[in-house]
């Protein structure tokens, strides 16, 4: 499914209503968008500089996050002197420690539960990716149950 794209702006006050029969095939565009906004607003609020654009995918259970130019001045120049393993260790403990902040916006976004969060970047390209894979959906009962053999709604 293709994805809502957004440059960096704040995050809207309430979520829109996640999109009806639950996202099996995907979600609208503005939770889609939205997303995108608040993962950059987290990035922005917590390193001083989000993501010049993202865009966010979704389909069935997955949600991804294509951030790109998320890199500060400080990491740029750490990558410039051949130094991507220290940008990336310090945006692993940072997405360990802010997850919850991640997870939380989804959450509340998509009115799913994330059952696992990741996230990874490529300091040669400048792009990052957050990944969420949002809990299974319970299956929905069909609507009419079926009759038993030898009950009484059974045809003789």
């Amino acid at each position: 499914m293709d994805g809502a794209e957004t440059s960096a702006g704040p995050a809207p006050e309430h979520a829109p209503e996640p999109a009806a029969g639950g996202m099996r095939t995907g979600m609208d565009g503005a939770v889609r968008a939205a997303i995108s906004r608040a993962i950059v607003r987290i990035h922005a609020e917590h390193y001083g500089k989000g993501a010049t654009q993202a865009k966010t995918y979704a389909f069935d259970n997955l949600i991804v996050t294509v951030l790109r130019d998320v890199f500060t001045t400080v990491e740029r120049t750490l990558i410039e002197l051949e130094r991507p393993d220290t940008v990336r260790d310090v945006r692993t403990t940072f997405q360990a420690i802010m997850g919850g902040s991640f997870v939380a916006a989804v959450e509340e976004l998509t009115g799913r539960q994330v059952e696992s969060f990741m996230s990874q970047i490529d300091p040669k390209s400048g792009l990052g990716v957050e990944v969420f894979v949002l809990m299974p959906e319970p299956e929905r009962a069909q609507s009419a149950p079926r009759s038993l053999p030898g009950s009484a709604s059974a045809a003789s």
